[in-house]
């Protein structure tokens, strides 16, 4: 009793009041604790402090060693390479990833229909899919099938409501074998404060060894996977911001089939002088010559015309000829300052087209007026010139305004284009429909060397249209048998049944059966398809006024009876009358428009 009444501080010898204190202050109760555990468990905490002191210390130095051991680890044993999310190899990786069987049996991951930009074409199911549908809708034998509209549209509502599921690596590490080699995916949210929110995602690829040769091969795969699945579409690009308050980067947006060069409507030289330039321009060896004199190496077109002449066809078909991919930027966004469009040029890729659509939209291209320099001669002659031909007086009348307006300048523009620090290799195409708009710093040679002018619908315009509808496509061409009873080019007869002189000229192309099982059958038919397609056209093209309407209102109205040639025939007189009707309509609303404003003033 007398022990366990006696002073517990006399019983540690080996600690002395001031190493209590320490300990009291390092470990708070530590007095009350000792106290306890040696008045009830007869255990005195001094004789074991040492031990604890031992373990902690031995806890903390692994756990810097094995940090050490970690870093030391990851630096000379292992290599990897890190992916950021603004980078086009972060899409290659994911669309990889997508395609590998060991998704499938992963237990984490993140699951969506659409996730990011990795397949941004917006295209990414309905064209995987589009093969199989042909197959389901024709016949083992070529020709259509009984299945009618109702079923088979009804199969791909049905269809539709069902997106396509894309499952990519959950945040986290992944290991995985690739080729007989093990290696691992981190995915990572890092914080930072960065304005751009997405840009914190990161992707770290890694594997055992120095040498990083399979990294290397798996994201060059990661590539061509990716790059094979658009075949010989054409990319399109657009100059975009993600999110509120990002900079503006470069997205794709879609890929399309490339459009042939003989669809575009416009004189065969044109077109022909127009391909050609670009052609020199990207020639082995150009770069070099305009190196050696001194020249920038970059080269401008402007397309101009009328509405629905083909200009954008055109910038569009040029490049799926020569697979090159388009950039479109909107100068009319005010959202687009110098600092964003200088970064969008300076991140063009070299042999690209920069299309600018409808240049003449944008305030900034307008045209300052007059130039002083030189001397108009009007201003030799003594006449005054007006007010509004000097560029400083029309900026002091617009001043208000521009101070009040965000967004580019002409100057930016202009510098961008061709200035000291503007991006060469590049091919920019800028369409409009008014060129007497733009200011004459734009058109000057070095930033437009070349002008193309669109012209309205000749009367050989408007054959080719004729037949570019009707006549026969190449897959058809090259199949056994013609699809009969379906809205198809090769159905000539359906229109000519409601007219009995017409129906004589397709009367041979009624007897499909039958002329399939003679020598050349369905080759004969269709040589006179093509011949009969060729002499509907020139009618066609002799009812409809040359240089009044543009191919993209003929193309429209074609596009109302494709299935049927000889009834466009017959009802385009009313369509040319009703065409003409309305557009005098219009005219006659802008003049007295014209007139209300001039009386109001």
């Amino acid at each position: 009793m007398a022990y366990n009444q006696s002073d517990p501080s006399s019983t540690r010898g080996s600690i002395s009041q001031s190493d209590t204190a320490i300990l009291e202050v390092l470990i708070p109760g530590y007095t009350f604790i000792s106290r306890i555990l040696l008045s009830y468990l007869h255990i005195d905490l001094a004789a074991y402090l040492q031990y604890f002191i031992a373990l902690a210390l031995f806890g903390v130095s692994m756990r810097y060693l094995s940090e050490y051991l970690t870093q030391f680890f990851e630096t000379y044993l292992v290599s990897t390479a890190e992916m950021r999310l603004d980078d086009e190899l972060f899409n290659y990786f994911m669309y990889w990833w997508s395609r590998q069987r060991h998704v499938k049996r992963t237990n984490r991951f993140l699951a969506g229909v659409r996730t990011n930009g990795y397949w941004s074409d917006g295209e990414d199911s309905d064209h995987e899919d589009s093969d199989g549908e042909d197959d389901e809708w024709e016949g083992g034998n070529g020709s259509m099938s009984a299945e009618s509209f109702d079923d088979y549209w009804t199969k791909v509502i049905n269809r539709d409501k069902y997106k396509r599921l894309r499952f990519t690596p959950a945040q986290g590490r992944h290991y995985f074998w690739y080729q007989g080699r093990l290696l691992m995916l981190d995915r990572r949210y890092e914080q930072t404060t960065a304005r751009w929110v997405l840009n914190n995602e990161k992707l770290y690829l890694s594997c055992l060894g120095r040498d990083p040769s399979i990294i290397h091969k798996l994201l060059s795969d990661a590539q061509h996977k990716f790059v094979e699945r658009d075949g010989s579409r054409t990319i399109i690009y657009r100059g975009q911001r993600c999110s509120s308050g990002a900079t503006f980067s470069w997205s794709r947006c879609m890929s399309r089939p490339p459009r042939p060069l003989d669809t575009v409507i416009l004189d065969d030289a044109q077109k022909q002088t127009f391909l050609a330039d670009i052609e020199d321009y990207l020639e082995k060896g150009t770069a070099e010559w305009y190196a050696e004199h001194g020249i920038p190496y970059r080269r401008g077109y402007l397309l101009s015309g009328p509405p629905g002449t083909g200009k954008s066809s055109l910038c569009f078909a040029v490049a799926g000829k020569l697979g090159l991919k388009i950039y479109l930027l909107n100068l009319s966004s005010r959202s687009l300052d110098e600092d964003n469009l200088y970064s969008l040029f300076s991140e063009l890729p070299r042999r690209c087209i920069l299309l600018v659509e409808d240049v003449d939209t944008s305030e900034i291209t307008h045209s300052r007026g007059k130039s002083i320099f030189p001397q108009s001669a009007a201003s030799k002659a003594g006449n005054l010139p007006p007010k509004t031909s000097s560029p400083d007086e029309t900026g002091k009348n617009t001043s208000k305004e521009k101070t009040e307006q965000t967004g580019i300048t002409l100057s930016s523009l202009l510098n961008v284009l061709d200035g000291v620090a503007a991006s060469e290799g590049r091919i920019l195409v800028m369409t409009t429909n008014h060129p007497e708009k733009l200011d004459d710093a734009l058109l000057r040679a070095g930033r437009v060397d070349m002008q193309i002018e669109f012209r309205l619908a000749i009367s050989e315009d408007i054959e080719k249209l004729y037949q570019s509808i009707y006549s026969v496509s190449r897959e058809e061409r090259a199949r056994p048998s013609p699809r009969r009873e379906t809205g198809s080019k090769l159905r000539l007869q359906n229109g000519s049944a409601d007219h009995g002189d017409e129906s004589k000229g397709t009367e041979n192309l009624d007897n499909g059966e039958a002329e399939e099982n003679k020598p050349n059958g369905v080759q004969g038919r269709r040589q006179i398809l093509q011949s009969r397609i060729a002499s509907l056209a020139k009618d066609f093209a002799s009812l409809v006024p040359s240089g009044e309407f543009s191919p993209a209102e003929i193309q429209g109205y074609l596009l109302k009876h494709k299935d049927h040639p000889e009834r466009a025939i017959r009802e385009v007189a009313a369509w040319v009358e009703d065409e003409k009707e309305k557009k005098r309509a219009k005219k006659e609303a802008e003049t007295k428009a014209k007139e209300s404003e001039k009386n109001g003033s």
